[in-house]
């Protein structure tokens, strides 16, 4: 989280600011003139519940802090409504410490000590999570967080393999940072990329902006050492097996519920050399765009990014000066004399070390996209540039009082368009009049695509009344997802916000077999309740 934290900000300081007028234009048009919102602020901090001998004696020769501003920072993670919390005049309730350990066998300890103590254990890597997975009930039970912050070691780079070794506590930047000096890459690409952790993207199941070209994580994790109450848990580990079911698979996903990752073994791709990225507009409507995109998928030149935005976000993109916004009046001016508005916004990229595949599958795509208006490679470079910005504006919406949040689903082809319009159609029932609703299609598969949306409306003064009509409005919204057919997340994991629907998605017999691995590796209960399971 850095040594600038700012309570309720992505970043360490206002990094965007809401000072084009094509933005605030835009604002006013579509969410009315803006409410004055208290600014972000740490007002007071529930007394932790440990004393100074309490933490002798539980958890000897192990970094620990009480200190108020550690343990708010570590409460809670990133969402619309965690960030509400601290523009509200409440005390912010949180863990009673906050533990930092330096290796494995410092995590097992602490585990040890908790399950024989009763005690709430929260792993908390870049503490980026949208979903409440970190966001505990600190006042129901003694509890603490693992930090993993100096569970940071880059352990190996075996080049021959292409295999990197990794504490679970490196961020996306110092993992690429440290193998880009011996030619490879990860190439996931998260928007939480600068500050979420390997765990992290473990835990949540998580999908890089580059996807099409290199996975999802679980294409990624080729092995995972893991720290639970009755001790150390190895998955995986060889690059294929056949030795029974793929545990990897319940470490995957399982947001800190049964132990905490300490280490993985990942499965890296050559740099690139080239990156190229270009930006069009594609006339008609959103499923048109699908169509072009199910083709591109399911090629053997499938690009590595590869994004389509609804009319409303196309709206949005070309018109206000956001992050990854592309054009502001001239774009737009020339795309209508062209007729390609109303349209979807397509941002396609290709990454590779020989310049011949890159051309073909250039060639490839603007093949697929006969009769788009190309809008050349300087807003594919836009977008590259802004493609980690979106949180920053979001603080700055907030700040005017807005309501900014995402969600995000998955599903097959054939029901893409569908579920776009219905959950489309619900958010807009759900936030009435003064709502802006708009979403892309973020990741691509040979079966199937997510759809993420980001919705926006005019703010409420009151944070508490704001907190109130986003659950109301939420729980309409996942309701609509998984009615017609949708997962309840495509990569931001389920968390605490998303576990009433869970059952619905894996079915009674799933969660018994959830419920009795947790069992077994945390027969007490204390990895991180209420989250999941």
């Amino acid at each position: 989280m850095g040594a600038n934290w700012v309570p309720g900000r992505w970043g360490t300081k206002r990094e965007v600011e809401i000072s084009d007028p094509r933005t605030r234009a835009f604002a006013r048009q579509h969410l009315g003139e803006p409410k004055a919102s208290s600014q972000p602020a740490l007002r007071g901090v529930q007394p932790s519940g440990f004393v100074d001998r309490d933490i002798d004696r539980l958890f000897p020769s192990i970094q620990v802090s009480v200190d108020d501003e550690e343990r708010a920072r570590h409460s809670r993670g990133m969402s619309y409504l965690d960030y509400l919390v601290w523009r509200s005049d409440l005390v912010i309730d949180a863990p009673d410490a906050v533990l930092f350990p330096s290796d494995h066998e410092q995590v097992l300890q602490i585990l040890r000590v908790c399950s024989k103590e009763g005690i709430v254990v929260v792993p908390v890597g870049g503490g980026t999570s949208v979903t409440g997975a970190i966001t505990a009930d600190w006042q129901a039970a003694a509890s603490i967080v693992i930090s993993t912050r100096y569970l940071n070691q880059v352990f190996d780079v075996d080049v021959e393999s292409g295999i990197a070794h990794v504490g679970s506590g490196v961020t996306g930047p110092q993992l690429e940072s440290h193998i880009a000096d011996v030619g490879w890459t990860l190439g996931h690409f998260p928007q939480s990329w600068e500050q979420a952790s390997i765990g992290g993207f473990i835990a949540a199941r998580s999908s890089g902006q580059s996807s099409s070209g290199y996975g999802r994580i679980e294409d990624m994790l080729l092995g995972a050492r893991v720290a639970t109450p009755v001790g150390t848990w190895d998955v995986g580990g060889f690059a294929a097996a056949s030795s029974g079911p793929d545990l990897r698979h319940l470490v995957l996903g399982s947001e800190g519920s049964l132990g905490v990752v300490t280490s993985a073994h990942l499965r890296l791709r050559p740099r690139p050399s080239i990156r190229e990225y270009a930006a069009a507009v594609l006339p008609g409507d959103f499923d048109r765009a699908i169509k072009v995109l199910r083709h591109l998928a399911q090629s053997s030149m499938r690009p590595t990014v590869v994004r389509a935005s609804d009319s409303a976000e196309t709206e949005a993109l070309l018109t206000m000066s956001m992050p990854g916004g592309l054009a502001g009046s001239a774009f737009s001016a020339y795309l209508r004399f062209r007729s390609a508005l109303p349209g979807s916004l397509l941002i396609v990229g290709w990454e590779g070390t020989r310049a011949a595949d890159v051309a073909a599958a250039r060639a490839h795509a603007r093949e697929v996209l006969a009769g788009a208006v190309w809008l050349g490679g300087g807003p594919g470079r836009s977008w590259e540039r802004g493609r980690f910005h979106g949180p920053h504006l979001r603080d700055a919406l907030m700040d005017e009082g807005y309501l900014v949040e995402t969600f995000e689903t998955v599903t097959r082809w054939s029901n893409v368009d569908a579920l776009h319009a219905s959950v489309r159609r619900a958010a807009f029932e759900a936030l009435g009049d003064g709502s802006y609703v708009m979403a892309h299609i973020s990741h691509t598969y040979d079966t199937g695509a997510s759809l993420y949306f980001t919705v926006l409306a005019g703010g409420w003064s009151d944070p508490m009344a704001s907190t109130a009509r986003w659950l109301a409005a939420k729980a309409q919204i996942t309701d609509a997802i998984v009615a017609g057919g949708g997962a309840v997340s495509h990569h931001h994991g389920v968390g605490r916000d998303h576990r009433a629907w869970l059952p619905q998605q894996v079915g009674p017999i799933g969660m018994n077999v959830l419920g009795s691995v947790k069992s077994s590796v945390d027969p007490s209960g204390v990895m991180n309740p209420g989250a999941l399971l």
